[in-house]
């Protein structure tokens, strides 16, 4: 009987220790301590590759520093590049699906969820850097709050490649009446399309991994990207001669993260990550405008010919802005442009 009851007292004691570590467990670990001092793992996706002098990169880098920097610790930024979990619109698709916490893209690719980012889109919203940057920083919260309702989605940075110039194997380029005659690669964008279509120039839409072969085939004439990707596409070895260097849009793309997902996180991690988010994109303004004076300099080395701004680059701007009232539906209304426009002191179109 002693022996039956010591081995009754025995499975008791056993039973108890594992009701106890089961409840600890379910605190997410072997200890509740243990799961309190797990990281917070943020999946960073983008569709570049791994060169870190790739505005892609580069911000996945030093957001990545920031981010695990001004957390102690508490989170750890996995970088994904090169489409490794797909493209830029499904990577925005994920981070809705919280299948990832991060993805930057291409502000047209990320309007096509949160409309009101459209509004980048609108050709010469302004002619400088300094515009831009005013109104970036100006309209960032009033673009989070539509951005929120239209897609559950913010911007935790806003970066840029520089502006989007004019590059052509015909002729120089230096007033509109240059522009006749010449077919110009445009993405499958309506308002960059609408833009060429108002300087008397027929644009064509084609696939990106398509245009280095049409240009070098003359399928097209020429196309428009920033001096950065012109740089590195090495666009001089399809017949690029020319270089105009048109202000009517800024390559501006933000790095997304699920709004949901943000506000669940500690809040001293929210703020941390931020913090480096903005400090991120303010890194990237003095990055980009080094590598972007850098690639100018690559491209004229490599024979082409710069020609700066259009000599009547007033009506540039004055024809591509009068296309605005019609694409007003298509960046979710007026209300972060009416924004904008106060920011820079100019009227909005009509």
């Amino acid at each position: 009987m002693k022996k039956i009851a010591g081995l009754l007292v025995m499975v008791l004691v056993m039973a108890m220790l594992l009701v106890s570590g089961c409840g600890d467990a379910g605190k997410g670990g072997a200890t509740g301590e243990a799961g309190k001092n797990e990281k917070i793992v943020i999946k960073y996706t983008h569709g570049v590759g791994t060169d870190p002098s790739d505005p892609h990169q580069w911000v996945a880098l030093k957001f990545k520093e920031l981010a695990e920097k001004y957390t102690e610790g508490k989170v750890e930024v996995q970088i994904f590049p090169g489409g490794q979990l797909g493209s830029e619109q499904r990577g925005f698709q994920d981070v809705q699906n919280g299948v990832v916490q991060a993805t930057s893209l291409a502000g047209n690719n990320a309007a096509v969820f949160a409309p009101s980012v459209g509004v980048y889109d609108l050709p010469y919203l302004f002619k400088s850097r300094e515009e831009a940057y005013k109104v970036i920083d100006g309209i960032w919260d009033d673009l989070n709050k539509k951005m929120i309702e239209e897609s559950g989605t913010r911007a935790l940075i806003w970066f840029d490649q520089g502006f989007r110039v004019l590059t052509n194997s015909k002729k120089p380029v230096q007033t509109l009446d240059d522009l006749k005659g010449l077919k110009i690669r445009v993405p499958q964008n309506p308002m960059m399309i609408g833009a060429f279509k108002a300087w008397g120039c027929e644009p064509v839409p084609i696939a990106w991994d398509e245009t280095f072969n049409a240009l070098q085939q003359g399928v097209v004439d020429g196309q428009e990207n920033p001096h950065t990707v012109n740089n590195s596409m090495k666009f001089y070895e399809a017949k690029q001669k020319y270089i105009t260097d048109i202000h009517y849009k800024m390559w501006i793309g933000p790095v997304v993260v699920q709004e949901k997902w943000l506000q669940s996180l500690p809040a001293d991690v929210r703020d941390a990550l931020i913090k480096a988010g903005k400090e991120t994109a303010l890194a990237e303004r003095e990055f980009i405008q080094k590598l972007e004076n850098d690639a100018l300099e690559n491209l004229k080395k490599n024979g082409m010919q710069y020609l700066g701004a259009p000599k009547d680059e007033d009506e540039w701007q004055k024809r591509a802005m009068a296309t605005w009232p019609q694409f007003y539906s298509k960046i979710g209304g007026t209300e972060i442009l009416a924004k904008a426009m106060q920011i820079l002191g100019r009227e909005m179109p009509k």
